[in-house]
């Protein structure tokens, strides 16, 4: 699976505008670390220097986080992987060409 299928359009709650986020558990799941959710969620999200209502916000609807773009990006540089990395220069170059892969689904 690549990131470009995980990226949802998800209205900001602070700001009532649709933006790009990315569910917690999916980016989990993609990244598959040798840690617990609940750990990852911790480790990356929590205690992290990510700002709550900025970088995430907490989707009651689904019990998971919705991550912006830079928090995405930040969480795949601190997992520090082969995968994390690989996900991170996607990321990239799906940022560097206006995300036009997920305008064109839309």
């Amino acid at each position: 699976m690549t990131i470009s299928k995980i990226i949802l359009r998800v209205k900001n709650p602070q700001t009532n505008k649709r933006q790009f986020f990315v569910s917690s558990k999916k980016l989990y799941n993609l990244i598959n670390p040798d840690v617990s959710y609940k750990t990852f969620i911790e480790t990356n999200i929590t205690w992290s220097k990510l700002r709550e209502e900025i970088d995430y916000h907490y989707n009651q609807s689904f019990d998971c986080y919705n991550l912006s773009i830079s928090a995405v990006q930040a969480i795949l540089i601190l997992e520090n992987t082969e995968k994390s990395w690989s996900l991170f220069n996607e990321l990239s170059d799906l940022i560097n060409s206006g995300f036009s892969t997920i305008n064109e689904k839309r």
